[in-house]
């Protein structure tokens, strides 16, 4: 196991900042995922670790063992890609066997280390095949086998899930979570699949045009995003973020436009007492907060109901609040017709607001 650090890790290609001085630690033994949208330069902060790349400036650390000017086998970690780089002429067997074979192994050690690697992928039936008699979730276990049986200080994936459907892709985020779980090796993970981020992994980096946005465990990301891109990229369907200017008065509320309030009573105008009066904020609901009810006080949250998409164990609504589209989430058996006027609730402790210029969370 081995812990990586990065220090104001930076590459440019020609005058395009691709990393900008990200400081970084993965821990030993960690599953640590960087996500983020296609372009944020996860990718190249791969290939940086893996030494494909070198770095403009800064510093990578492997058990505070500076690696950054070596070459990639001197790193003696495996990559695994999306692309599975299987040799096509070869059995499953002698795929898994490459590795070994070009560091001149014995053969009694590599096959013990094949069979072996093979049981736990349950790859066992398959080493006489070759790749294209696979399914695409085998062809992914033979590319994380090969990785494996040289059992390298660091693993690190890029995207290695992009190429399966939907179900394979759910039962390989099992696969792999019960894989790290088995060789508590460290890990980085790579990918633009918030789903994957989340359900894996021990820790999670977002990045955002070469920027290091936050860092942190999943629920601590989730519940306390540090930004505006972050609150917009992690959830499922995105958060509600709305402009608005902050005002006092009888009624302290955000002034939404067009007529449109947000209430800020009791705790809500508490969190914002130190923000100036006529500044401008974003108010962030999550659609799973927000509860529908149609009747009762009127809040002045006074919605309309425009669209309904059923997801099976839930369903997705889409809400016009004055000129504001909103999204919520409700349970499979919500009682509602599109046009349905309905109040939204939402508990003050999953109100976010964001200053509007900087984008940093105000509360």
């Amino acid at each position: 196991m081995t812990e990586v650090r990065l220090e104001k890790l930076t590459k440019r290609f020609g005058a395009a900042e691709i990393l900008k001085a990200v400081d970084l630690t993965v821990h030993s033994g960690e599953f640590f995922t960087v996500v983020g949208p296609s372009g944020c330069g996860k990718s190249t902060l791969l290939n940086l670790v893996a030494g494909l790349e070198a770095p403009t400036a800064g510093a990578i650390y492997f058990d505070d063992r500076p690696v950054h000017l070596l070459g990639p086998r001197e790193r003696d970690v495996a990559m695994v890609f999306q692309s599975y780089a299987l040799y096509p002429h070869m059995t499953v067997y002698d795929n898994l066997a490459f590795p070994l074979r070009m560091k001149k192994r014995s053969a009694a050690e590599i096959d013990r280390k094949v069979r072996d690697v093979a049981e736990l992928l349950g790859l066992t039936p398959s080493l006489p095949r070759r790749p294209r008699e696979l399914s695409g979730g085998q062809r992914q276990r033979v590319a994380l086998g090969r990785a494996m049986v040289r059992q390298p200080r660091l693993f690190l994936l890029d995207e290695p899930l992009s190429n399966l459907d939907a179900q394979l892709r759910i039962e390989m985020r099992s696969e792999l979570k019960k894989l790290h779980q088995a060789l508590r090796a460290t890990m980085i993970y790579v990918t633009h699949d918030q789903a994957e981020a989340m359900t894996l992994s021990d820790r999670i980096a977002v990045l955002h045009r070469g920027d290091l946005q936050q860092c942190g465990k999943p629920k601590e990301v989730y519940e306390r995003p540090a930004n505006l891109f972050v609150a917009g990229f992690i959830g499922h369907p995105p958060m509600n973020l709305l402009r608005g200017t902050f005002r006092l008065g009888p009624e302290a509320a955000v002034d939404l436009g067009a007529g449109t309030r947000f209430g800020l009573a009791g705790v809500l105008r508490d969190r914002l007492r130190d923000f100036p009066e006529g500044g401008e904020l974003v108010l962030g609901l999550r659609p799973e907060h927000l509860r529908l009810r149609k009747s009762g006080k009127d809040l002045g949250r006074s919605v309309r109901l425009t669209l309904i998409e059923p997801m099976g164990s839930e369903v997705w609504l889409e809400l016009g609040w004055g000129d504001h589209r909103l999204r919520a989430k409700a349970p499979a058996e919500f009682d509602g017709s599109v046009g349905q006027t309905f109040e939204f609730e939402i508990d003050e402790s999953r109100v976010y607001f964001f200053n509007a210029d900087r984008g940093d969370r105000i509360s």
